[in-house]
């Protein structure tokens, strides 16, 4: 088997050590082990395509969940499975795979080669397989970044300063010929039951089932926010009288307040010029290693 390692040397605070002679004492002396490390942002999108045309059987993801979707991404629709290591801070794909933090451990369920198929989410040309937000769920990420604190105490700073500035956004949905334009607190379309840090806002989520799980919240008071977070926290958002919880195949989203659309994908955030977005899911486009 020949294995390519995508390793992205500065995910989790660059506190991994994933090195060539490491990787080759977990496998067989019969495999070929091939470490490509990424020196800038989409630079694994390249070398997935390198490792393509060196006919690699499978590819590995060392990183955090920008690493892992760049690298998934360019693996959409081939034969060739992917591997996960995950070296991140949220780590929401890796986590919902049951695929451990312990290097070794990730090592063992990549050499098992348990391959499977999952769904994939697509926003207009772009792939997500964990989650995608708009609202607030783009503002605490774009906070996020911008405090440049990968933690789960930053995830909470951001999430804190985020909800004492934000606005409801004015939105149009477009699902199943239904039209729903609300002033919307929070929307947030998942493929995955955990966001990052083990937090689920779609506990029901199945990365298997064909469908994507949307999560629509109107305007809450500063009562209802709180209550929103509490919940989030308990897993038990649907308990909250101004969630919508639906399975969709696809759906289209507008704006309505004149500003071009932005929103996290995977944990990354994105902007567009565009007033409007499609979504859909891509059922079982991805093969993936993973113990069931």
């Amino acid at each position: 088997m020949k294995y390519t390692f995508i390793v992205n040397p500065n995910s989790g605070n660059a506190k991994h050590d994933i090195s060539l002679d490491f990787l080759k004492s977990k496998f067989d002396s019969s495999d070929e082990i091939v470490l490509k490390e990424t020196a800038y942002q989409f630079h694994a999108k390249e070398l997935v395509k390198e490792a393509v045309a060196e006919k690699s059987d499978v590819i590995v993801a060392c990183g955090g969940d920008g690493t892992i979707n760049e690298v998934a991404s360019a693996l959409v629709k081939t034969n060739i499975p992917l591997g996960i290591i995950p070296a991140g801070s949220g780590n929401g794909l890796a986590m919902n795979l049951a695929i451990p933090k312990d290097m070794n451990k990730a090592i063992d369920i990549i050499r098992k080669h348990a391959v499977h198929s999952i769904d994939v989410g697509r926003v207009e040309d772009k792939y997500f397989f964990s989650n995608l937000g708009f609202g607030i769920d783009a503002e605490v990420i774009k906070t996020y970044e911008e405090n440049q604190k990968r933690t789960i105490t930053g995830y909470m700073d951001a999430s804190v300063k985020t909800l004492l500035n934000y606005k409801s956004k004015l939105f149009r949905l477009y699902i199943d010929n239904v039209i729903i334009e609300k002033n919307f607190y929070y929307l947030f379309c998942s493929n995955s039951n955990i966001a990052g840090y083990g937090i689920s806002f779609t506990p029901k989520a199945d990365l298997s089932d064909g469908e994507l799980d949307l999560l629509m919240i109107e305007d809450l008071d500063v009562f209802e926010q709180f209550y929103f977070s509490v919940l989030v926290l308990a897993k038990k958002i649907d308990l909250l009288d101004k969630a919508q919880y639906r399975k969709v195949k696809k759906f289209k989203i507008e704006s309505l307040d004149s500003k071009p659309i932005s929103y996290q994908l995977d944990g990354e955030i994105h902007k567009t010029n565009s007033l409007q977005v499609k979504v859909k899911v891509l059922p079982h486009a991805l093969k993936i290693i993973y113990n069931s």
